[in-house]
Protein backbone atom coordinates (compact mmCIF):
# COMPACT_ATOMS: atom_id res chain seq x y z
CA UNK A 1 0.00 0.00 0.00
CA UNK A 2 2.82 2.47 1.14
CA UNK A 3 4.89 2.29 -2.77
CA UNK A 4 1.40 2.86 -4.48
CA UNK A 5 0.69 5.83 -2.12
CA UNK A 6 4.40 7.09 -2.60
CA UNK A 7 3.96 6.83 -6.31
CA UNK A 8 0.57 8.20 -6.90
CA UNK A 9 1.99 11.58 -4.77
CA UNK A 10 5.02 11.19 -6.75
CA UNK A 11 2.95 11.33 -10.11
CA UNK A 12 0.56 14.30 -9.04
CA UNK A 13 2.80 16.80 -8.48
CA UNK A 14 4.85 16.07 -11.78
CA UNK A 15 1.20 15.88 -13.36
CA UNK A 16 0.44 19.14 -11.36
CA UNK A 17 3.63 20.76 -12.86
CA UNK A 18 2.88 19.90 -16.58
CA UNK A 19 -0.93 21.13 -15.61
CA UNK A 20 0.04 24.47 -14.60
CA UNK A 21 2.68 24.93 -17.64
CA UNK A 22 -0.18 24.43 -20.12
CA UNK A 23 1.93 22.58 -22.43
CA UNK A 24 -1.75 21.55 -24.09
CA UNK A 25 -4.72 24.76 -25.02
CA UNK A 26 -8.05 23.67 -25.56
CA UNK A 27 -8.14 25.03 -29.09
CA UNK A 28 -5.25 22.16 -29.69
CA UNK A 29 -7.41 19.78 -29.52
CA UNK A 30 -8.66 19.12 -32.75
CA UNK A 31 -11.20 15.98 -33.90
CA UNK A 32 -8.04 14.33 -35.35
CA UNK A 33 -5.76 14.17 -32.12
CA UNK A 34 -8.53 13.86 -30.18
CA UNK A 35 -9.53 10.44 -32.37
CA UNK A 36 -6.06 9.86 -32.61
CA UNK A 37 -5.59 9.76 -28.43
CA UNK A 38 -8.55 7.78 -28.08
CA UNK A 39 -7.31 4.89 -29.99
CA UNK A 40 -4.27 5.13 -28.47
CA UNK A 41 -5.92 4.78 -25.10
CA UNK A 42 -7.94 1.80 -26.50
CA UNK A 43 -4.97 -0.31 -27.89
CA UNK A 44 -3.20 0.35 -24.66
CA UNK A 45 -6.39 -0.68 -22.59
CA UNK A 46 -6.91 -4.14 -24.81
CA UNK A 47 -3.02 -4.55 -24.86
CA UNK A 48 -3.19 -4.88 -20.82
CA UNK A 49 -6.49 -6.55 -20.84
CA UNK A 50 -5.03 -9.63 -23.01
CA UNK A 51 -1.95 -9.85 -21.39
CA UNK A 52 -4.03 -9.93 -17.81
CA UNK A 53 -5.73 -12.73 -19.14
CA UNK A 54 -2.68 -14.77 -20.03
CA UNK A 55 -1.40 -13.89 -16.63
CA UNK A 56 1.12 -11.74 -16.72
CA UNK A 57 -0.53 -8.62 -15.42
CA UNK A 58 -1.74 -9.41 -12.00
CA UNK A 59 -4.42 -8.12 -10.07
CA UNK A 60 -1.90 -5.75 -7.96
CA UNK A 61 0.24 -4.47 -11.53
CA UNK A 62 -3.12 -3.49 -12.61
CA UNK A 63 -4.44 -1.54 -9.52
CA UNK A 64 -0.89 0.00 -8.82
CA UNK A 65 -1.20 1.39 -12.88
CA UNK A 66 -4.88 2.55 -12.94
CA UNK A 67 -4.03 4.56 -9.45
CA UNK A 68 -1.19 6.18 -11.27
CA UNK A 69 -3.40 7.12 -14.19
CA UNK A 70 -5.85 8.61 -12.19
CA UNK A 71 -3.21 10.47 -10.43
CA UNK A 72 -2.00 11.83 -13.26
CA UNK A 73 -5.16 12.89 -14.11
CA UNK A 74 -5.86 14.46 -10.87
CA UNK A 75 -2.64 16.69 -10.57
CA UNK A 76 -2.75 17.82 -14.99
CA UNK A 77 -6.73 19.11 -14.40
CA UNK A 78 -5.57 20.68 -10.96
CA UNK A 79 -2.48 21.99 -12.22
CA UNK A 80 -4.35 23.74 -14.90
CA UNK A 81 -6.94 24.85 -12.91
CA UNK A 82 -4.72 26.62 -10.50
CA UNK A 83 -2.87 28.57 -13.64
CA UNK A 84 -6.31 29.55 -15.16
CA UNK A 85 -7.23 31.23 -11.90
CA UNK A 86 -4.06 32.76 -11.81
CA UNK A 87 -4.44 34.18 -15.68
CA UNK A 88 -7.60 35.15 -14.60
CA UNK A 89 -6.45 37.10 -11.80
CA UNK A 90 -3.97 38.78 -13.65
CA UNK A 91 -5.99 39.81 -16.80
CA UNK A 92 -7.92 42.28 -14.38
CA UNK A 93 -11.83 42.76 -13.51
CA UNK A 94 -14.21 41.64 -16.46
CA UNK A 95 -15.04 44.55 -18.86
CA UNK A 96 -18.12 42.40 -20.10
CA UNK A 97 -18.84 39.14 -20.66
CA UNK A 98 -22.15 37.50 -22.35
CA UNK A 99 -24.31 36.34 -19.53
CA UNK A 100 -26.99 33.48 -20.00
CA UNK A 101 -28.47 30.67 -18.63
CA UNK A 102 -26.77 28.74 -21.78
CA UNK A 103 -23.39 29.90 -21.05
CA UNK A 104 -23.72 30.21 -16.62
CA UNK A 105 -26.32 28.04 -15.18
CA UNK A 106 -26.80 25.06 -17.33
CA UNK A 107 -22.71 24.67 -17.50
CA UNK A 108 -22.41 25.37 -13.49
CA UNK A 109 -25.14 22.61 -12.71
CA UNK A 110 -23.16 20.01 -14.86
CA UNK A 111 -19.93 20.86 -13.20
CA UNK A 112 -21.92 20.39 -10.10
CA UNK A 113 -23.39 16.99 -10.99
CA UNK A 114 -19.77 16.01 -12.00
CA UNK A 115 -17.97 16.69 -8.28
CA UNK A 116 -20.69 15.22 -6.90
CA UNK A 117 -20.36 12.37 -8.52
CA UNK A 118 -16.38 12.20 -7.70
CA UNK A 119 -16.77 12.66 -4.12
CA UNK A 120 -19.21 9.57 -4.77
CA UNK A 121 -16.50 7.82 -6.17
CA UNK A 122 -14.22 7.95 -3.52
CA UNK A 123 -16.56 5.96 -1.36
CA UNK A 124 -15.18 8.39 1.68
CA UNK A 125 -19.33 9.22 2.19
CA UNK A 126 -20.73 4.94 1.63
CA UNK A 127 -19.69 1.76 3.27
CA UNK A 128 -17.50 0.98 0.64
CA UNK A 129 -13.52 0.48 1.37
CA UNK A 130 -11.62 3.23 0.85
CA UNK A 131 -8.63 2.10 -1.45
CA UNK A 132 -6.36 3.80 -3.87
CA UNK A 133 -7.98 3.38 -7.19
CA UNK A 134 -11.56 4.69 -5.68
CA UNK A 135 -9.47 7.77 -4.18
CA UNK A 136 -7.07 8.80 -7.00
CA UNK A 137 -10.69 8.18 -9.73
CA UNK A 138 -12.77 10.22 -7.29
CA UNK A 139 -10.60 13.07 -6.44
CA UNK A 140 -9.53 13.29 -10.68
CA UNK A 141 -13.02 13.59 -11.68
CA UNK A 142 -13.82 16.17 -8.72
CA UNK A 143 -10.82 18.49 -9.96
CA UNK A 144 -12.49 17.74 -13.64
CA UNK A 145 -14.93 19.92 -12.13
CA UNK A 146 -13.21 22.09 -10.60
CA UNK A 147 -10.90 23.18 -13.82
CA UNK A 148 -14.62 23.24 -15.67
CA UNK A 149 -15.72 26.30 -12.91
CA UNK A 150 -12.62 28.26 -14.24
CA UNK A 151 -13.83 27.88 -18.14
CA UNK A 152 -16.05 29.90 -19.84
CA UNK A 153 -17.88 29.02 -23.29
CA UNK A 154 -17.79 32.51 -24.10
CA UNK A 155 -15.25 35.16 -24.19
CA UNK A 156 -14.21 37.54 -21.35
CA UNK A 157 -13.41 40.93 -22.41
CA UNK A 158 -11.08 41.79 -19.24
CA UNK A 159 -8.36 44.92 -18.50
CA UNK A 160 -5.33 43.63 -20.02
CA UNK A 161 -6.87 41.33 -22.36
CA UNK A 162 -9.17 38.18 -23.60
CA UNK A 163 -9.50 35.31 -22.02
CA UNK A 164 -10.63 32.58 -24.46
CA UNK A 165 -11.67 29.41 -23.19
CA UNK A 166 -7.65 28.56 -21.60
CA UNK A 167 -6.06 30.42 -23.21
CA UNK A 168 -5.41 35.06 -22.96
CA UNK A 169 -5.38 37.15 -25.74
CA UNK A 170 -3.78 40.39 -24.50
CA UNK A 171 -5.12 43.81 -25.85
CA UNK A 172 -1.71 44.11 -28.04
CA UNK A 173 -2.03 41.27 -29.47
CA UNK A 174 -5.74 41.71 -30.66
CA UNK A 175 -6.12 43.49 -34.05
CA UNK A 176 -9.72 44.22 -35.06
CA UNK A 177 -12.98 43.17 -35.22
CA UNK A 178 -16.39 43.42 -37.56
CA UNK A 179 -19.98 42.04 -37.17
CA UNK A 180 -19.95 38.90 -38.79
CA UNK A 181 -23.54 38.90 -39.26
CA UNK A 182 -26.55 40.40 -36.66
CA UNK A 183 -26.07 39.52 -33.33
CA UNK A 184 -22.22 38.10 -33.88
CA UNK A 185 -19.10 39.86 -33.55
CA UNK A 186 -15.52 38.40 -35.50
CA UNK A 187 -12.46 39.42 -33.37
CA UNK A 188 -8.76 39.05 -34.98
CA UNK A 189 -5.61 38.82 -33.14
CA UNK A 190 -2.39 37.56 -33.66
CA UNK A 191 -0.83 34.49 -32.09
CA UNK A 192 2.71 33.38 -32.87
CA UNK A 193 3.29 34.93 -36.04
CA UNK A 194 -0.04 34.19 -37.80
CA UNK A 195 -3.71 35.76 -37.54
CA UNK A 196 -6.33 33.82 -36.13
CA UNK A 197 -10.11 35.18 -35.48
CA UNK A 198 -12.93 33.48 -33.54
CA UNK A 199 -16.93 34.57 -33.10
CA UNK A 200 -19.00 34.84 -30.56
CA UNK A 201 -22.67 36.02 -30.20
CA UNK A 202 -23.27 39.28 -28.50
CA UNK A 203 -27.10 40.37 -27.37
CA UNK A 204 -28.52 43.29 -29.57
CA UNK A 205 -28.87 45.26 -26.13
CA UNK A 206 -24.77 44.99 -25.58
CA UNK A 207 -23.76 45.45 -28.76
CA UNK A 208 -23.32 49.06 -28.31
CA UNK A 209 -21.36 48.62 -25.02
CA UNK A 210 -19.30 45.89 -27.23
CA UNK A 211 -18.39 47.91 -29.87
CA UNK A 212 -17.32 51.47 -27.69
CA UNK A 213 -14.65 49.11 -25.73
CA UNK A 214 -13.38 47.01 -28.41
CA UNK A 215 -12.99 50.49 -30.21
CA UNK A 216 -10.96 52.25 -27.09
CA UNK A 217 -8.72 49.25 -27.18
CA UNK A 218 -7.84 49.58 -30.35
CA UNK A 219 -7.42 53.38 -30.56
CA UNK A 220 -5.30 52.87 -27.03
CA UNK A 221 -2.64 50.36 -28.89
CA UNK A 222 -2.66 52.93 -31.71
CA UNK A 223 -1.79 55.36 -29.06
CA UNK A 224 1.13 53.77 -27.80
CA UNK A 225 2.42 52.62 -31.16
CA UNK A 226 2.89 56.13 -32.30
CA UNK A 227 4.23 57.03 -28.67
CA UNK A 228 7.01 54.01 -29.42
CA UNK A 229 7.68 55.09 -32.95
CA UNK A 230 8.24 58.82 -31.78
Amino acid sequence: MLWIVVSTITVSLISIYAGHSRLLHIDQITPRRLSISLLLVLFVFLILRWIHRIGFFPEAAAGFTMANVYASLFGFFIGAAIQQFNQKKEAGKILYVNRSFWTDILPNVIVLGVILFGIQRTSLLSDLPVTPIRITSGLSIIVVGLYGLTIRLVPEFRDKGLILLDRMISWEDFMTYSWYSEGVIEIEYKHNGSIKSFKTMVPEEDELFVEKTLSKKIAEKLENDEFEEG
